[in-house]
């Protein structure tokens, strides 16, 4: 499956975008794995490093370090920027809800 398949699928992508290590990507990560093991048929985790000059970077216009865009259907229905943490998880789920399939 190429990453554009994946993107496009039915259920919610949750891509954790990042440019580098950092304690809030390491913390984001774990709190999303947390929530996708939680929500195993509504979403799945994709971790995308990438730069600025990346074409992911740009085409989903990434402006901070970490980002976490949903996707359904290569569309984005969600974007948080910075520290994923719990009341970052309710609009999620929120979102999920009222964009189920």
């Amino acid at each position: 499956m190429t990453l554009e398949e994946f993107l496009q699928s039915d259920e919610c992508i949750l891509m954790l975008v990042f440019q580098q290590y950092s304690p809030a990507v390491s913390q984001s990560e774990r709190i999303l794995e947390r929530f996708v093991s939680q929500h195993p048929k509504e979403a799945r985790l994709l971790r995308v490093a990438c730069g600025s000059e990346d074409e992911l970077y740009q085409r989903f216009q990434i402006h901070s370090n970490p980002t976490v865009l949903g996707l359904r259907h290569g569309q984005e229905i969600w974007r948080h920027e910075g520290l994923t943490d719990a009341q970052t998880l309710v609009q999620l789920e929120s979102t999920l809800t009222a964009n189920a399939v």
